[in-house]
């Protein structure tokens, strides 16, 4: 009877262990476009006048375009790496068979730091202001 008792318990012990098992979501996973806030035109500078030649960055929905066309990203995905970081993910406008990805740091509404790919291996950086 003991015995009977002691394979009861046992049973029921490993049955609650396996379904104790919790699946948890990927907080690390690609989202359509852009975050709303990241869109809009950026420059380098919130000195320049309208019009002006300066480095920038315009951000729509679906679409990252510089201003010397450099990452020129469409079908624009992205998602959350770190505290107000994202990395963005897009294919190349002109060679559409070549994803790209670069990285962006939110600092506040006003001010963030945009990095790409240099070509070798590193990142260059920029820091960009909103524009309006």
């Amino acid at each position: 009877m003991k015995t009977k008792t002691m394979i009861a318990t046992v049973l029921l012990t490993a049955g609650l262990g396996f379904g104790a098992v919790s699946i948890t979501a990927s907080a690390a996973s690609w989202h359509k476009g852009s975050p709303k806030f990241t869109r809009g035109i950026w420059n380098d500078s919130y000195k320049y006048p309208k019009g002006a030649m300066c480095d920038g960055l315009s951000i729509s929905s679906h679409l990252l375009v510089m201003d010397d066309n450099s990452p020129h990203l469409s079908n624009l995905h992205y998602k959350v790496v770190g505290h107000h970081e994202y990395r963005f993910r897009g294919y190349e406008f002109e060679l559409r068979r070549y994803q790209t990805t670069c990285k962006f740091h939110w600092f506040n509404k006003h001010h963030v730091r945009f990095y790409e790919d240099n070509g070798y291996g590193g990142l260059e950086h920029i820091d960009l202001y909103k524009v309006g």
